[in-house]
């Protein structure tokens, strides 16, 4: 990193953690162990310049990606059917945690539930409609197509997520595949965005432990990693990659890129709304 690019992601850091703390299990992460994503441009570039930054970094950061009334109508959508079963204060647009559900109530089980939501027009129109489609198929170099399968993840206060990467769960059929994760709503350090491992997707050892692990046949293993990030990044002089997300961001990433969630630790009860769904080549199996 160029002495100038260090002093500007420093000042950024110190900035963002005067206001706020990135925590993971109710431990603050110092700013020594941050860093900042490279945002990707949109303009400018082609579809073989995609491929070698995402070579090189490991992943591809696009702001603003998705047009906000998109990004509106879907979240509205979401929060809609959460206030339906209890689950956001009204009015539900403000994304408020009730702290009470009606959920099994309602449902004979959760998977009937998430299917109903994650098949939502206005959701669909965004994970797998013209914007992100026309987007994978330059960074494929061929035409591609989104996952049926969805990750949508309305998180409220207390969570984070395990340090893990992708290659178990999705490549059963083939390797070519991406990970696309989409914000839909405003992530601070406070909500707990998510971050990614600098440089893992180089991470040999990593690669060789979790290549042709499959999460069905191969239950001895466990799918994440149990090494606190921090000491994790640390031995391998990495840092935890990240950023204040605003709606409409959109991070793609491979499927040994190591990434986890920050703790969501913020007071104001407002849930961190993302989903991620995968894209391969339709010329791949699947």
């Amino acid at each position: 990193m160029l002495a100038e690019e260090q002093h500007t992601s420093q000042e950024y850091w110190r900035q963002l953690l005067d206001k706020t703390r990135a925590m993971i299990d109710g431990r603050a992460i110092e700013e020594e162990f941050l860093g900042e994503l490279r945002q990707t441009k949109q303009t400018g570039h082609n579809g073989c310049e995609f491929r070698l930054n995402l070579e090189k970094d490991g992943y591809l950061f696009f702001r603003g990606l998705i047009d906000s009334l998109d990004i509106q109508a879907a979240r509205n959508e979401i929060f809609e059917q959460l206030k339906n079963v209890d689950e956001l204060e009204d009015p539900f647009g403000e994304g408020i945690f009730s702290h009470r559900s009606r959920r099994d109530e309602l449902f004979k089980d959760r998977g009937e539930f998430w299917e109903t939501v994650s098949n939502g027009e206005f959701l669909r129109k965004v994970t797998n409609g013209t914007v992100l489609k026309r987007l994978m198929s330059q960074v494929f170099g061929s035409p591609a197509v989104g996952f049926d399968y969805l990750f949508l993840r309305a998180v409220p206060r207390g969570r984070f997520t395990h340090l893990h990467c992708d290659s178990g769960f999705f490549t059963r059929a083939t390797n070519r595949v991406l990970t696309c994760w989409i914000a839909f709503t405003e992530i601070t350090l406070d909500k707990g965005p998510l971050f990614v491992i600098e440089d893992s997707h180089k991470f040999m050892d990593i690669r060789k432990n979790f290549d042709n692990f499959d999460v069905v046949f191969n239950k001895e293993q466990k799918a994440s990693i149990d090494e606190d990030p921090v000491s994790f990044a640390n031995k391998r002089n990495a840092k935890l990659l990240t950023t204040n997300f605003k709606p409409g961001d959109v991070l793609i990433f491979g499927m040994h890129t190591l990434h986890g969630a920050f703790e969501n630790h913020a007071t104001d009860d407002r849930i961190r709304l993302t989903c991620d769904i995968r894209y391969q080549p339709i010329s791949e199996p699947r």
